[in-house]
């Protein structure tokens, strides 16, 4: 749920479960375990389900990638078709320093 009153008044966002990458034409999911609520069009319970086994293969321990800092290190992704979450790896006392940089056409 979100926390901001003004945010939990407006309505869901609605998008596309499946989308194309403009460079590459290759199909990948839109769904996220933490934002999705339903699916349009699908009773809750059935769509509950998909969403599940969607997820079930999305998140295989076997094909994420779990990187291991080293300073300078950069990491790149393409979020129009990668899950990403930090998951540590670092001293919680460690001053760190991240920079988001976004390109676009």
């Amino acid at each position: 749920m979100l926390l901001e009153p003004a945010d939990q008044a407006r309505p869901p966002a609605v998008h596309d479960m499946v989308r194309v990458h403009g460079e590459t034409g290759r199909k990948s999911l839109y769904v996220n375990p933490t934002h999705a609520i339903g699916i349009i069009g699908m009773a809750d319970a059935e769509a509950d389900r998909l969403l599940a086994e969607l997820y079930w293969y999305m998140l295989q321990p076997n094909a994420e990638y779990r990187h291991k800092w080293h300073k300078g290190d950069i990491v790149l992704w393409d979020n129009r078709c990668t899950v990403h979450a930090a998951a540590g790896g670092y001293s919680a006392d460690e001053r760190r320093i991240h920079w988001r940089t976004t390109i676009m056409q």
